[in-house]
Parts: structure tokens; C-alpha cells; sequence
């Protein structure tokens, strides 16, 4: 009895040695167990439950995708931590990936700017990017502000011929705390090996300047206003006082024309000239480069020109004496020989909107669209000064608001046209007298009195009388005040 009891607890040892090693194997491929933490076995299910297969259980937001994205191979999971730049990136110790190339000199912070990759484009494969000062600090740009796609026909790295198409590109956002004074960097592009926790796939680098966003814009504006009283400093008084220069920055002033009042063609010329070469400098401190500018813009500054332009000749036209006018009131000593200097301290803004005075909707019209135009330049950026496009209709009324103002000009009959053609008659009653005195003497009369008893009284006293009447429109058109010595009229 003793005997069998021994012989049958041998046989249930050895059966339980034989299980042994199957049990380990079922603990270690036990999907309870994760990370080295063992965790409670799930009960069995029922026997009639076995044959049905379990329902899913749904995949909780954030935690669940985490797990499973940690126990996959994705490439598209952060592999460098901030501690590592110089371990992973700067070592070189990764291979080598596809050449950076750019389509600018700078790149501009606080905006996206596009980067290329001589590598092809893989799906599922995207790249990060880390920045090295030079002096020891490092900064890796966060996930979402480095972004991958594939580069198409239409991108301007691959119109450039610095890329091909299917290649890659990278679209980096980076803050304007990233650059000061267009310092110099190296920026990093890599990509992450599977599974996620290896070092980076391949690592590219690259030696570029960063364009800081604020100090571009601050420096531009600084631009604009110093050109700006750059010319108001050109035109300056001699005898001018800190006062007077302040005034004398008054748009109106600056565009004042040959009348000493405010050209709104001069205006409209300097404010689309300024607004574009602020534009275009601003493009050149972000990037290093400079650009085309658009027909559009040209076809403005040309209209705005030439508006200027014929403005100023009708100006002239309509303000200044004749030739033959001029001569005899020079001769006569009613004007100096010196030209008078245009000033134009009385010119204000009303200049723009009123012709003599008289509020004008055409000149209104033309400053408002021109406001329009300039809005629009503004809004459009740096970025679209070679597309800049303005709709046909709305610039066919910035032209027809240039032409009617101009014919308004060459129309409008003004105060120096009644005094041109008083002077000339005064000129024809002068050589009727001169005519007269002649004739009755037959022959040349040697002086005033001589002339007066040719010609006879009333001759000359219908004279003085002509010479009264355009002395005083001629004393209210230029202020200059006309002696009585020189009313009387010239024998030579």
C-alpha cells in the first residue's frame, strides 16, 4: 500500500514538471501584462459566451491613441527630446538626408514660410525641425508649426527650379522671438526612424539668417516717415524755425503746386510712390530679395503721373501770365525781374476737394478711390506686388476721375484769365495812343506832354482810365501794388 501511494506521487510530480515550461510561455505572451506591470487576468468568459466573438470596446480619446501609437511604428511621433539636440542632431552621427534649399535669402519669422527638401516625398513620413543659435542654445519648434507636404507644379521653389515636383516641402512657422538682427543659425530638418524611441531617420542642415517680423516693419515705417521730412526739409524756408518746419509737414504743403495750393494729382502721385516703396522694402528686410512689380501698379503710378503731370500744365495755363503780358508789366516795372517764390503756407486740405473755392465731387471722387487703391496695396502685402491686381472698372475710375479733374482745370475759367486779357487790352489802348500822338505829329513824339498834345486830352485820360481799372484786378490777383507813376503809358 505504502508502495503505491510512493509510485503514484512520482507520476503526479513528473506530469507537473512536464507543465511547467507551457505555463511560463502562456504568462509571458499574456496580453495583461504591459510595460513589466503585471495586471489581473481577465475572467474567463462563460462557456456558452466563447463562441461569439467580444465586442470591441470603443478607444478613449487621447489615452487610448497614445497607447496604441506607442506600441506602433510611427514616424510621424517626435524622436528627439530637448536634452538630445546634440546628441541626435548635432553629432552627425545620423545619415545625411536630401539638400535644403530656399526661396528667399532671409527667412521671415511670424509667418509660414516654405522650405525645401531634396528628398522624395514618402506618405506617412513627416519632418521636425530644430534651430542652433551657435553659442549653445538650441530650440526644437513644436509639432504643429513645422508641417509636410508634397511639393506640385505651382509652388514657387519648384517654378524657381531649386526643387521637383514629388519632392518635399516643409512649411515652418516660427515666432519673431526666434531672430534679432537677422542673426545667423543653423536650422535642422529630420525625419524620425520606426519604431518611435530611435534616433532621427536623416538629418539635413543648413546655414541661414532669420528676418526678425517687428523690426522689419518698425524699420520700414522709420523709412517712410524719413523720406517723408526728407522732403519737407528740402523745401524749407531759409529763415524757418521748429515751428514752422512742423507745419510745413502738412500733406497739403509738401504737394502744393505752382499756385502755393494743394496738387491732389502731387498728392496722389507721392502716396501711391511712398506706399510702394515701403512695400517693396519691407519684402527686401524679410527676405533679402527684391521683386516685380505687377502691371497694375505701374498702370497707377503712371496715371497718377501723368495726372500730375498735365495738371501742372494746366496749372500753368490757367495761372500764369502770357509771355507778351509778362514782357510789358516787366518793362512797365509793375512786376520785379526776379521771380517771386512760390509759398505755400495758406495750402490745406481743402485744396484737394475745391476748385476757386467751390467744393468739387470729381476731385473728391478721385481722392477717395485713391484711399481705396491704397488700402488695397496695404492689405495685399509684400508677397503680391508681382500679382497685385486691381478690377478694370475700378481703375478705369481712378483714370476717368484723373481726366475730369484735369478737364475741369483746362475749363474752368480763373482770376488770372480775366487779368490776361485786361492787360492785354490795356497793351492795345497803350499802342492806340502811341499810334494817335504819332500821327497827328507826323513823326515821333519825344515825351509824355508831347504825346498828350498830339493825341489829345481825352485820348489820354481814357487810358488812364483802362490803366486804373487793371491795376486794381492786377493788385488783388498778386498783391503787388502798382505805383501811379507807372500808370501812365510808355512812349518806347
Amino acid at each position: 500500500m505504502v508502495r503505491s501511494l510512493i509510485v503514484a506521487a512520482c507520476v503526479v510530480g513528473m506530469s507537473a514538471l512536464a507543465f511547467l515550461p507551457s505555463a511560463k510561455s502562456a504568462e509571458q505572451n499574456n496580453p495583461s501584462q504591459i510595460d513589466g506591470k503585471q495586471t489581473p487576468a481577465p475572467a474567463q468568459p462563460p462557456a456558452d459566451a466563447r463562441s461569439t466573438p467580444p465586442t470591441p470596446t470603443p478607444a478613449l480619446p487621447g489615452r487610448t491613441g497614445e497607447a496604441v501609437a506607442a506600441r506602433s511604428n510611427d514616424p510621424q511621433k517626435q524622436c528627439v527630446k530637448a536634452g538630445e539636440f546634440a546628441v541626435e542632431l548635432k553629432s552627425g552621427r545620423n545619415p545625411v538626408g536630401g539638400t535644403i534649399v530656399f526661396a528667399t535669402n532671409f527667412l521671415p519669422t511670424n509667418q509660414r514660410v516654405d522650405v525645401g527638401v531634396r528628398a522624395p516625398f514618402v506618405d506617412g513620413v513627416r519632418y521636425f525641425a530644430g534651430i542652433d543659435y551657435g553659442d549653445g542654445e538650441t530650440y526644437l519648434l513644436k509639432r504643429q508649426d513645422v508641417v509636410t507636404r508634397r511639393a506640385a507644379e505651382s509652388d514657387l521653389l519648384v517654378k524657381k527650379h531649386l526643387l521637383e515636383p514629388d519632392q518635399s516641402i516643409v512649411t515652418l512657422n516660427m515666432g519673431d522671438d526666434f531672430a534679432w538682427l537677422w542673426n545667423r543659425v543653423d536650422l535642422y530638418l529630420y525625419t524620425c526612424n520606426s519604431p518611435v524611441g530611435e534616433s532621427p531617420g536623416r538629418v539635413s542642415v543648413t546655414t541661414v539668417r532669420l528676418s526678425p517680423y517687428w523690426l522689419s516693419i518698425g524699420i520700414t515705417v522709420g523709412e517712410v516717415f524719413l523720406l517723408y521730412v526728407w522732403i519737407a526739409f528740402a523745401l524749407r524756408k531759409q529763415d524757418h524755425t521748429l515751428a514752422s518746419f512742423v507745419r510745413a509737414l502738412n500733406p497739403a504743403r509738401v504737394t502744393a503746386g505752382p499756385d502755393g495750393k494743394g496738387s491732389l494729382s502731387t498728392f496722389q502721385t507721392l502716396s501711391f510712390s511712398l506706399v510702394v516703396v515701403a512695400l517693396i522694402s519691407l519684402l527686401l528686410l524679410q527676405t533679402g530679395m527684391l521683386t516685380d512689380i505687377s502691371g497694375t501698379i505701374l498702370t497707377l503710378l503712371g496715371i497718377s503721373g501723368i495726372g500730375a503731370t498735365v495738371a501742372k500744365g494746366a496749372d500753368a495755363q490757367r495761372n500764369n501770365l502770357s509771355a507778351e503780358n509778362r514782357a510789358w508789366l516787366l518793362r512797365r516795372g509793375w512786376i520785379p525781374m526776379a521771380k517771386a517764390t512760390v509759398d505755400p503756407s495758406n495750402a490745406s486740405w481743402r485744396d484737394f476737394f475745391t476748385t476757386d473755392g467751390v467744393f468739387d465731387v470729381y476731385r473728391y471722387q478721385s481722392f477717395i478711390f485713391a484711399l481705396v487703391v491704397i488700402g488695397a496695396l496695404i492689405a495685399a502685402g509684400v508677397t503680391q506686388l508681382s500679382t497685385f491686381v486691381i478690377p478694370d472698372t475700378i481703375l478705369g475710375i481712378v483714370g476717368l476721375s484723373q481726366v475730369v479733374y484735369i478737364g475741369g482745370k483746362l475749363v474752368t475759367p480763373t482770376n488770372m484769365s480775366d487779368l490776361n486779357a485786361a492787360i492785354a487790352g490795356l497793351r492795345t489802348e497803350e499802342s492806340k495812343f502811341k499810334d494817335a500822338a504819332t500821327s497827328a505829329k507826323q513823326g515821333p513824339v519825344a515825351s509824355l506832354a508831347d504825346a498828350i498834345n498830339s493825341a489829345g486830352q481825352g485820348a489820354y485820360s481814357a487810358y488812364r482810365e483802362k490803366a486804373k481799372d487793371v491795376a486794381v484786378i492786377f493788385t488783388a490777383e498778386t498783391g503787388i501794388v502798382v505805383g501811379d507813376a507807372s500808370l501812365d503809358p510808355a512812349l518806347a
